[in-house]
């Protein structure tokens, strides 16, 4: 199984395959 890491913001891909939403704790700018 391989995982890449991609930001929200970035185009979908047909590679992605399945996207998971992983939120960080503090949002952006603090």
């Amino acid at each position: 199984m391989q995982i890449e890491i991609k930001r929200i913001y970035d185009p979908i891909a047909v590679s992605d395959g399945k996207r998971v939403l992983v939120d960080r704790l503090w949002p952006r700018g603090i």
